[in-house]
Order: C-alpha cells, then structure tokens, then sequence
C-alpha cells in the first residue's frame, strides 16, 4: 500500500513540474520602436516588416519574469529586478521573434544572442554587445554602421550593399566579422586581444593597443597605429 503511494506521489510530483516547465507562448502590445536592446539569455529572431509584432516563447513560469517595455524609441527586453541576483533562477530556453518596420539599434547585454536571417535596411545603425552574447546579420544594407563590442561576444555581418562607413570598436576578446562586408572608410579601435576582418577599397584607419588584430582584404590606403603585440594583416 506503501510502496502505491509512493508511486502515485512520484507520479503528481512528475505532472506538476511538467505543467511547471511547459512552454508558453504570448504576442506582446508596444508602443512603436525602432531600437532593441536584449538583456535575457535567449534568442532573438529579428524581421524588418510592414508591422511591428513581438513574439515571446518560454516556459510557462517565466513568461511573466520577462520585462518589454519601450522607453523612448528603445524596446528593452529584461527579467524582473529580483532575477539579477538570484543563483537560483534558471530561465531555460527563451526564444523571441521580433517583426518591425525599422531598425536603427540592436544591442546586447549578457550572453543573448540577435539573429537577422533576413535582410536589414536601415541608412543608419548601431550594434552594440556587451557581455558574451552575439550579433549576427545575414545581410545589412546600409549606409553607416557603428558596431561595440565590449567582452567576448561577436558582431558577424555575412553579406550587403557595400556602406560608405564603418567604425568599429573592441575592448576585450571580442570579435568582429565582416570580410565579405565592403565598407569605403573603415575606422577601427582595438583595446585587449580581440579580432576585426573588414573589408575596404577606400581607406583603413586602424588603432590597436593590446594583442589584437586587424585582417583586411581589399586595396584600401592604410593609417596604422600599434601598441603591444596586436597586428593588422591584409589577406
């Protein structure tokens, strides 16, 4: 009698923490944005498209732990304050897909990761990472782009119309990936032991304290400055 108990306990045990972690799924309303900063460790789909929709999947128990609020332009996707500290509190997999119609901003912050499949047009824009997340851009068409990169997370931008200028800036082992991304002016700051591939016909300022390394390809004209044992390299 005992021993059926005990089975039938293990049992309403097994469908509590099952209905516990069982995945959920919520569109979320928002005022209109055009930045995005992800502060959650999951994974964010991002789409330029007529309408703005957000799209939130997660375990049902912390759906209501994530934050969207805009302030200003910017959507911040964040856990509840009382998370930050918690040793305990393990999101598990947290997956949002983020349709909007323009796109100026994407940063991160922690060791989330922005996807962008799909082509990003936007004249101007910013990629920030902070921590040991990652930015990656299937395509991006635009004129100027600023990319952060402060840690050991990467900012990757695979293809694109070629953009007038390009500035990039690296404290720490991150890296920045665009060798098939032409830009004319390319302007780069390295400070710690982090990696930039660019590409250039136009002109190519480089700064790098550290051991760091600057590998272009292209002909542009060089500007170098070297502090320590980092490199700049045309492949």
């Amino acid at each position: 009698m005992r021993l059926i108990g005990l089975y039938l306990l293990t049992f309403i045990l097994g469908i509590s923490f099952a209905n516990s972690v069982k995945a959920g799924e919520e569109v979320r309303e928002v005022p209109p944005f055009s930045e995005i900063s992800l502060r959650v460790s999951g994974k964010l789909y991002i789409r330029q498209g007529d309408s703005q929709k957000v799209e939130i999947s997660a375990n049902s128990s912390v759906m209501d732990e994530i934050i969207t609020e805009v302030r200003g332009r910017a959507l911040n996707i964040r856990f509840k304050s009382r998370n930050l500290f918690n040793t305990n509190f393990d999101p598990g997999k947290i997956i949002i897909t983020i349709t909007v119609p323009e796109i100026n901003s994407l940063g991160v912050a922690g060791s989330g990761d922005i996807i962008a499949d799909k082509p990003v047009t936007s004249r101007i824009i910013d990629l920030n990472v902070s921590g040991s997340g990652n930015i990656f851009l299937e395509e991006l068409n635009s004129e100027r782009v600023k990319a952060v990169i402060s840690g050991s997370g990467d900012i990757e931008i695979n293809d694109g119309k070629a953009a007038q200028d390009l500035s990039v800036m690296i404290s720490g082992s991150g890296n920045m990936k665009a060798a098939d991304y032409e830009a004319s002016n390319v302007d780069i700051k390295i400070a710690g032991s982090g990696n930039c591939n660019v590409y250039s016909n136009g002109n190519l300022k480089a700064r790098v304290a550290g051991s760091g390394s600057v590998y272009y390809y292209g002909n542009p004209s060089i500007d170098t400055s070297i502090l320590g044992s980092g490199k700049v390299e045309q492949r």
